[in-house]
């Protein structure tokens, strides 16, 4: 049993997402996408007036139309990892059904644009990282393309070296 994040398969691109609520409501919810390798790719937190936790791990997903990088579609393709398996189990069973009947619901057109989608169901042990982002959206919105980039809390970059550490990507 593992109990860290684990890397996608050659070629792909893993996001995790995960969201968190405050006591008076604000919620945020983040992602990190980290290919095959371990390496960082993009982070992103955003923050609402919201109290259900499914809905806000759904709209992580839904976010992911606003701030993925053209470069990704280029991917073999990606898995959508969560820690909710209610909306994971959703999701899932909705790509049956997307591809059964060539419908998909116009809030996830933009998933067509990769080559693959998974949706992946991870424990809460394994998604520490994109825990860390969801608690740091509830404080302010953001998007990270680079990890040098200066404004990225050492929380942050700590979680993520103790994760590649545990995988020995370092």
């Amino acid at each position: 049993m593992s109990f860290s994040w684990y890397p996608p398969p050659t070629g792909w691109i893993k996001i995790n997402v995960d969201a968190s609520i405050s006591r008076n409501k604000v919620a945020g919810f983040g992602g990190v996408a980290r290919d095959d390798k371990g390496r960082f790719l993009i982070a992103f937190g955003a923050n609402i007036l919201q109290w259900d936790i499914a809905k806000i791990e759904l709209m992580a997903i839904l976010y992911l139309k606003n701030i993925t990088p053209e470069w990704m579609f280029e991917a073999q393709g990606i898995i959508i990892e969560g820690d909710n398996s209610n909306i994971i189990k959703l999701l899932q069973s909705a790509m049956k059904t997307w591809k059964v009947s060539k419908y998909i619901d116009d809030n996830f057109t933009f998933l067509l644009n990769f080559n693959q989608v998974l949706f992946s169901f991870a424990k809460r042990e394994c998604n520490k990282l994109v825990d860390v982002c969801a608690n740091l959206a509830l404080k302010s919105s953001f998007v990270w393309e680079d990890i040098s980039f200066e404004d990225i809390p050492p929380s942050f970059l700590l979680c993520l070296k103790e994760e590649c550490d545990s995988l020995r990507f370092f």
